[in-house]
């Protein structure tokens, strides 16, 4: 899908100067971006923390802009005044940024419901390529017609070749090809997954017009710039989806770091279930230090009861043996 015929000027432009950036990449290893992208959905709990403190490691000991970016697209979910909230958590911390809704920059906007305009241009050059179909099913639909031994349900196809109902409106699938996807991740190694039996046809525009995570994730990073991804593993089973569809709009393939989760108890962090977060601990009278410390340690990258800044947790670092590190923690 990769000779897709452009949709519009707007966004041919756009995959033009996305694949020169690509080719520059490629030929004379232009700097490298990393990003945190958060929901402003409620406090960031101590898995958001450790996570964002990684992937501002990762990005500053690789000598890349890091990015800041707010994922607000499923509107109804985020919290007034988080974003604001998670900005002041992550300079508590120590951490610094080099572009993000606070200080702007050259790729925004820094918020994804700010960007609906890029969304739609992506989505109409894949709906002009023939490779979105609608699709009427219900949730309950989909898991009636799914295999009963699949572990996670996978979209059977069911509207692939049969005429719309229009007795509800339709979402819009990305047609997936019956073909593997491969990736090597920094962190897990090589892993694959077969598009079609196990993950199938997947939706990036809802039935009430909101755009997918897999669509906005997919175009953010590429017109970002973004060259390494690091988010927790929980996302794992995702990203040959999120591959593929950069494939289609024609996006370099950024290098993938997915990280352990953390947890509590036996159960990973999560805002809804009240996890730990690091407002909690700043109102406790920890310092900065003492949370960078604990997060570290957790991963084993310090000693438990380390105090320590960010800044002081990277100069014990290079790249190879912060990946070294985090390859143990899986056993890997």
């Amino acid at each position: 899908m990769s000779d897709i015929a452009p949709a519009s000027d707007f966004f041919d432009g756009l995959l033009t100067q996305i694949r020169h950036d690509a080719s520059e990449f490629l030929v004379i290893t232009v700097s490298r971006c990393g990003r945190y992208a958060p929901s402003p959905t409620g406090p960031l709990h101590l898995g958001n923390a450790r996570t964002a403190l990684l992937a501002w490691l990762q990005a500053r000991l690789a000598n890349a802009r890091f990015v800041l970016r707010m994922e607000d697209m499923d509107r109804p979910r985020c919290v007034p005044g988080s974003t604001v909230q998670i900005i002041d958590e992550l300079r508590w911390m120590g951490l610094e940024w080099d572009e993000g809704p606070d200080c702007g920059g050259p790729h925004g906007p820094y918020l994804q419901s700010q960007r609906d305009q890029l969304y739609i241009a992506a989505y109409e050059h894949l709906s002009a390529a023939g490779a979105l179909y609608p699709c009427s099913c219900s949730r309950k639909d989909i898991a009636i017609a799914s295999a009963p031994h699949q572990k996670t349900t996978v979209y059977p196809g069911t509207c692939r070749q049969r005429p719309l109902l229009e007795s509800r409106p339709p979402s819009w699938r990305f047609r997936v090809d019956d073909r593997t996807v491969s990736y090597c991740d920094a962190i897990h190694g090589d892993l694959s997954q077969s598009l079609a039996n196990e993950a199938g046809d997947f939706v990036i525009r809802r039935a009430d017009n909101v755009f997918s995570y897999h669509l906005a994730v997919v175009v953010d990073d590429a017109l970002m710039g973004v060259s390494d991804v690091v988010r927790g593993d929980d996302l794992i089973e995702s990203t040959p989806c999120q591959i593929a569809l950069g494939q289609a709009l024609g996006f370099a393939t950024p290098t993938y770091w997915h990280v352990p989760m953390m947890y509590d108890g036996d159960q990973r962090m999560a805002k809804r279930d009240g996890s730990h977060s690091i407002a909690q601990w700043r109102q406790r009278g920890n310092s900065p230090g003492q949370m960078v410390g604990y997060l570290a340690a957790s991963l084993g990258l310090v000693t438990m009861g380390a105090d320590l800044s960010a800044a002081e947790l990277l100069s014990d670092f290079d790249l190879e043996s912060l990946q070294r590190c985090l390859r143990a923690q899986i056993g890997n």
